[in-house]
């Protein structure tokens, strides 16, 4: 039978050998490192694969060359990072970074900034080993430097992709992106459905009720598990929303002694004010709301405020 020559069999005791052939055992913190450096080349080697900006490309692929140099420094071998490399790396990172990227942004926008994303929490959990050997002195300073500001850069490239040929690119649910000027049953289910990602994150079981302008609802969504109850008290928070042009939890505030002094549910019981109602904006239009119930009072607004965000940051693709 032919043997490929990929199992040798000389680590199968949880040792392996450096360049200068030191034997040391796989769990120690640098080899640790130099596995989540390759884990990081390996994220953005998937990056790469599925970039169609040229330039980007190029750049990616001369950091995994880089990345290989480094292993091998980390490993015994010749000295591979200088100041000029982190001077490189820091005005790669000025060079991607939007300047009118300004707001949060959750991992999924588009497939390359989704790898991305992952790469730069490798990295940072390879900065996190690197911290623990730079004690030992296995690590110059300016190599844990140059680790840093990876995951600066992979960051800024991230967002950048988020920039790119917004008209035509397609988002997370395969809508084309364009610009909008009233509420529709697809945007309704990327901001129930972007929601949906922040609550799993979040442990917790939610359902998110969307009205249109004319408090008609257009979609009620609920996560497993979620309160059958939330079901109705989600479609009430959205309506009061988009009836009072607040969010429930501001009406509740002004139904004590503001603008809403002395406000009683009406409407056939249909005005909720408990917080997790939030008007849709369009234009500085309110062409609908939405509702979420199932968390707290404080998690509900939460939720409900990132779906309106959501709204917010799709309509600027």
């Amino acid at each position: 039978m032919k043997n490929s020559g990929l199992y040798t069999g000389h680590g199968d005791k949880g040792y392996t050998r450096t360049v200068k052939n030191i034997r040391i055992s796989k769990a120690d913190d640098l080899i640790g490192l130099i596995g989540t450096i390759d884990e990081y080349s390996a994220s953005l080697g998937v990056a790469k694969a599925n970039c169609k900006d040229n330039k980007l490309k190029d750049d990616l692929g001369r950091v995994q060359k880089k990345l290989v140099s480094i292993m091998g420094e980390l490993a015994g071998g010749d000295v591979s990072v200088t100041e000029e490399c982190v001077k490189t790396i820091e005005e790669m990172t000025d060079e991607y970074m939007p300047e009118q990227f300004t707001e949060f942004t959750l991992p999924g926008e588009n497939i390359v900034s989704s790898y991305l994303d992952l790469a730069r929490a490798v990295i940072r959990r390879g900065e996190r080993i690197a911290a623990k050997v730079m004690q030992t002195g296995r690590i110059r300073p300016v190599t844990y430097i140059y680790l840093n500001r990876l995951s600066d850069m992979t960051y800024a490239m991230a967002r950048y992709t988020q920039t790119q040929n917004k008209p035509s690119t397609e988002n997370n649910f395969g809508a084309v992106s364009h610009k909008y000027d009233t509420l529709n049953l697809d945007l309704a289910k990327e901001i129930a459905l972007a929601v949906e990602k922040r609550a799993e994150a979040m442990n917790k079981c939610v359902v998110v009720a969307i009205l249109d302008a004319g408090a008609n609802l257009m979609l009620l969504h609920s996560m497993e598990d979620a309160y059958i109850a939330s079901c109705q008290i989600a479609q009430d928070k959205a309506y009061t929303a988009v009836s009072l042009k607040m969010p429930t939890h501001i009406a509740l505030a002004e139904s004590r002694g503001g603008t809403l002094d002395g406000l009683v549910p009406t409407d056939s019981n249909r005005l909720m004010l408990l917080g997790g109602g939030e008007p849709l904006i369009i234009n500085n239009k309110v062409v609908g709301a939405i509702g979420v119930s199932g968390g707290t009072a404080e998690e509900d607004i939460a939720f409900a405020e990132f779906g309106a965000m959501y709204l917010e940051r799709r309509l600027s693709l």
